[in-house]
């Protein structure tokens, strides 16, 4: 009798993978000059709240001591163009002239860490923990496999500026005289997965 139930509890039980809701962004197109500025804005998927208890940000791309290459994330409002405006930013992270960064909307901060090579292929990963209400819980970085801090960066309490909740779009830019050729992806996961037992 025993394995009869078992083999019935088998049948009704159906295991779903949580789908993660994804943003690859286009590479950015080469500046119309050495070394002037490009960047391109996309905006963020419309249900990437959906179940998201973990944000990650992938960013790789070939770093020099002289270029800079960065993610601004924000919402859109003023008006709602597809433009992510200076005004709208909450927050900007990335490389700038061999340094990591991270920057609040205010511009009056700025947070930095030395990575130990400045040159040659990085890949910064950003992931921000959000409890079952959405509120942030943690945020970590890393370069590669190397994790990392921005001294003088306090989370606790989480501060609104780096919630990705309520982003809306986001916007990169690169500059320097060097091709960065970045990809970017950003990655709004559920945790784990959902059983259904019928």
């Amino acid at each position: 009798m025993r394995h009869v139930l078992t083999a019935i509890s088998t049948g009704l039980a159906a295991v779903f993978p949580a789908l993660a809701v994804t943003l690859d962004v286009e590479r950015l197109p080469a500046p119309p000059f050495p070394g002037w500025e490009v960047s391109s804005d996309a905006a963020l998927p419309s249900n990437r709240t959906d179940n998201m208890r973990t944000f990650r940000l992938e960013l790789t791309f070939n770093a020099t001591p002289s270029n800079n290459v960065q993610v601004a994330f924000g919402r859109d409002t003023l008006p709602e163009d597809g433009f992510l405006e200076a005004e709208e930013t909450d927050c900007i992270i990335g490389f700038d002239c061999g340094e990591w960064f991270l920057r609040p909307q205010d511009m009056r901060d700025r947070y930095t860490s030395a990575p130990a090579n400045t040159s040659g292929p990085h890949t910064l990963k950003v992931s921000v923990r959000v409890n079952a209400q959405g509120v942030p819980q943690s945020a970590a970085f890393s370069d590669g496999e190397d994790a990392f801090t921005f001294p003088g960066l306090t989370l606790s309490p989480f501060p609104d500026w780096l919630n990705p909740g309520l982003w809306t779009h986001l916007r990169v830019t690169a500059r320097g005289s060097s091709a960065a050729n970045e990809t970017i992806g950003v990655r709004y996961l559920p945790d784990g997965a959902k059983i259904i037992i019928r």
